[in-house]
């Protein structure tokens, strides 16, 4: 019995408290970091508050085990064992949320090990790079345009796409004795869409006009 109790003893994480308070601070501002880069660079249809918080707790769990594994080998071993029995069921169906879950992991063991300035100058520039492709991305985005109506003028549509768009290209023409539905690949910078879609609206014969994002969301 007590060499078993030598041995616990032994296999207890011998770092002071306030180290580890300090590690634990620093784990939560880079969650702090990576939860204000996924909801502000977010471009789905659908925000879910309750995976970008999961993102600060996978952060900080994986930081606990660093610090409980620390340098003795049979504790690793031993959590490895214990961590193989989880499985995990729900589908990651954005491969944008699987990045930013291994972003979680690899910060964690980051902190668990004490390596800050890593951690810190690397969230950073990934934040800052993701922030860049989101405005170069909201700056010109594509769209499907989708105009329905009866006798639509086509000569005024193709002069308001031609005089308005940076691009467009035709992918559909429905053209029936009464009704008339062309659908659009078009690019356009947002300031333009009111703009647009006013000129769109205000030809003859046009009933309904339908701007599709690519991520499905409709503006119109």
């Amino acid at each position: 019995m007590k060499k078993v109790l030598e041995a616990l003893a032994e296999m207890q994480v011998k770092m002071p408290v306030g180290t580890i308070i300090m590690i634990l601070l620093i784990a939560f501002i880079v969650s702090l970091i990576i939860f204000l880069t996924y909801k502000n660079t977010y471009t789905g249809v659908m925000y879910n508050p309750r995976f970008n918080v999961s993102l600060i707790m996978i952060t900080m769990i994986t930081t606990i085990v660093m610090v409980v594994i620390g340098s003795n080998i049979s504790v690793s071993l031993g959590m490895v064992g214990a961590l193989s029995i989880i499985r995990f069921r729900t589908a990651v169906k954005d491969p944008r949320d699987t990045a930013f879950i291994f972003w979680c992991v690899v910060s964690g063991l980051a902190c668990g090990t004490q390596n800050y300035t890593v951690v810190l100058i690397g969230s950073l520039f990934i934040c800052l790079i993701l922030f860049i492709f989101k405005k170069m991305a909201t700056n010109i985005t594509k769209y499907v345009l989708i105009i329905r109506g009866k006798n639509v003028d086509l000569k005024k549509v193709e002069s308001v796409l031609a005089d308005n768009l940076n691009s467009y290209l035709c992918k559909s023409k429905s053209i029936t004795s009464s009704d008339v539905e062309l659908i659009y690949d078009i690019k356009y910078r947002k300031k333009q869409d009111d703009k647009v879609l006013a000129l769109l609206s205000g030809i003859s014969g046009v009933n309904t006009i339908n701007v599709v994002a690519s991520n499905t969301d409709t503006m119109g």
